[in-house]
Order: C-alpha cells, then sequence, then structure tokens
C-alpha cells in the first residue's frame, strides 16, 4: 500500500473573545471626553498603530506582491486586543477573512514584520504566505506529467532553490543522506559532501525547472451541505493555514493555497449525492478519502523552525480508500 501523506494543521485559528472589551473601552473614551473615532486619538497598547505601519511597510523597499497573514486571537481570559481584519487602504491593506489580513511586501518575513508593527504587536501573527492567485500555471503541462513528491529532501531542495538562498549541502546530508549519517570519519563526511553536493545541485535545478508536483495524502468526507450542494473535504486545508509534512522531514512541508472549489465535492446530481451520503453516514459520519493534490511550487514561507514551500493548487483527485474515483476537482 503507498503512503499517503497526514495533514498537519499549522495554525488553529482561536476563539474571538475580545468583542465586549472593545465595546468597554469605547464607553471609557466617551465618558472621559475622549474623541470617539480611531482616527482622532494615539494608538492604545493593543490597537492598529498605521503610523508604525507605514513605517515599516517604506522600509521594504523592492519588487513587492501580495502576502496573507494569519491573526491568532487570544484565548477567552488572556489579553485581548482592538486589532480586527478589515480594509485599511491607508496602509495597502485588504480583508481576506475573519482573522486573515492582506499586505504587500518583497518577503513572507517583510510582510510578517509590518504585520506585527500595524497591529501595535498586540496579538500574534502566524504564518504571512503569498496569495498566489496571479501565478501563472502552464496548462499544457499533463497532470500524468507531474512528479510525485514524496520525501522531505525534495522540498528542502524546492525551498532554498525558491529562496535564492545558497544550497546547506551539510545540513541536508545529515537529515537525509544515510551514508553521511552512517560515519563518524571527519576525512570521510568531506569526500562525501563532495558528490552529495553534486547530487543535490543536480536535482534542485531538475526540480526548479519544473516545478509541478503531486502529493498523496489522506481526509476525510463530510456530511452533504444542502445550502451548497457539496461535501466538504476535511482535514486538508488549502487556504494557506495547513501544511502538510513529509516522511523524514521534521522542518520540511507543503502549505498549500487553493481556490476554495478545492476544498469541496459538487456531485453530479441528487442520485450520486445520496450514494455518496449514505457511504459518509455508513463510515460513521466521515468517510476516509484518498486525495491527490495536483500543484505548482510558487514560493517559500518560513515560520518559526519551519521552512516550507508554498503551493498553488492546480486540480484535485478524490477516491475512496480502495482508490474507486470520487470526483476530479478543475
Amino acid at each position: 500500500m503507498e503512503h499517503r501523506t497526514k495533514p498537519i494543521v499549522a495554525i488553529m485559528l482561536l476563539a474571538f473573545a475580545m468583542i465586549a472589551g472593545c465595546s468597554k473601552k469605547a464607553a471609557d473614551a466617551k465618558d472621559n471626553g475622549a474623541p470617539a473615532t480611531a482616527s482622532a486619538r494615539k494608538p492604545g497598547s493593543t490597537d492598529w498603530d498605521d503610523e508604525a505601519g507605514k513605517a515599516a511597510i517604506a522600509a521594504d523597499s523592492g519588487a513587492k506582491k501580495p502576502y496573507v497573514c494569519v491573526f491568532i486571537y487570544p484565548d477567552i481570559g488572556q489579553r485581548g486586543t482592538n486589532v480586527r481584519a478589515e480594509d485599511r487602504p491607508q496602509l495597502g491593506m485588504k480583508k481576506v477573512s475573519l482573522n486573515e489580513e492582506s499586505v504587500e511586501a518583497t518577503s513572507a518575513e517583510k510582510a510578517h514584520a509590518v504585520m506585527e508593527a500595524a497591529t501595535n504587536h498586540s496579538l500574534q501573527i502566524g504564518p504571512c504566505t503569498a496569495d498566489l492567485s496571479a501565478a501563472a500555471i502552464d496548462k499544457s503541462i499533463p497532470l500524468s506529467s507531474y512528479s510525485v513528491l514524496q520525501s522531505g529532501l525534495q522540498v528542502a531542495l524546492l525551498y532554498y532553490g525558491l529562496n535564492g538562498a545558497p544550497l546547506p549541502a551539510a545540513n541536508l546530508a545529515r537529515d537525509f543522506d544515510a551514508d553521511y549519517q552512517s560515519t563518524t570519519d571527519s576525512f570521510k563526511k568531506q569526500d562525501l559532501i563532495k558528490g552529495i553536493q553534486a547530487k543535490y545541485d543536480t536535482q534542485q535545478k531538475a526540480e526548479l525547472a519544473a516545478p509541478y508536483f503531486v502529493v498523496k495524502a489522506s481526509a476525510s468526507l463530510g456530511h452533504y451541505n444542502a445550502e451548497t450542494k457539496s461535501f466538504p473535504i476535511l482535514a486538508l486545508g488549502m487556504d494557506g493555514n495547513s501544511r502538510l509534512d513529509l516522511p523524514g522531514a521534521s522542518s520540511y512541508g507543503v502549505v498549500m493555497r487553493g481556490e476554495p472549489k478545492f476544498q469541496s465535492v459538487l456531485p453530479e446530481g441528487e442520485e450520486k449525492a445520496r450514494a455518496l451520503e449514505a457511504k459518509i453516514a455508513a463510515a460513521g459520519d466521515r468517510l476516509p478519502i484518498n486525495v491527490d493534490v495536483y500543484f505548482k511550487a510558487a514560493d517559500t514561507v518560513s515560520y518559526a523552525a519551519r521552512k516550507d514551500i508554498v503551493a498553488k493548487v492546480v486540480a484535485v483527485h478524490v477516491a475512496d480508500q480502495s482508490d474507486a474515483p470520487i470526483a476530479d476537482i478543475h
């Protein structure tokens, strides 16, 4: 049986519990005779700080592209914040979702720094990943030609290549090369690393020349939604907030960005929908599925100890655990 990757949720979205605090702060300001509008007063320690945001944006010089940053709100009982995701044209920022904000920056790291400054360091900023909606896809390449992404080494080589960073061959050899790992002789290590460096360089060039891959993952299908007439694909995030870990890679993974259509199965007609719903009910509310995700490796993100590639989803093939087809989503 082939190995399938299990998704790991990188960012768990925490409860929104600061609404009462915001109301109280507004009331206090009114009682004290303070201006009611945020623009008329200096930012507090838990407010947006437009001036700090503008300064951080100005300091980030170079060619920029949009990044989407995740806001991680505190748990109930912890220090709150008045920062909410919203359109902020004065900073060139846009609301993406309840807890996501976009910003133009030269890199994911710079986007993260800008967002921290703009939010006055009042909440944790999760990963900032590239908004790949405008990323070009070569549709002349058939899905059958996509390379299978199945090892952390493949991801690592892509990460450093897309990031434009030197390839740390010795570090990668310690993680991925059995011969290098098995010897303690310093001279043998030096001899080995020459061949390993050449091998990694060749493999990296090939990956960057054709950055189209398919990753085989395990997920599940939820109950039928009568409103959307679809079945949600569960535990396989494609919004840039989750990652796929590959075998033998503790630090390298794949963060996927895909259109909403890739996150659910839309059956053709009620008859097929009823049959699929019956399978889900028989499986105990969730039907285990195999998912082949076809994507283009387009960017990188570094967060905490993670070094991930950011992938634009091109197509998704959904099958049951016996590999009987359920849907192809393009």
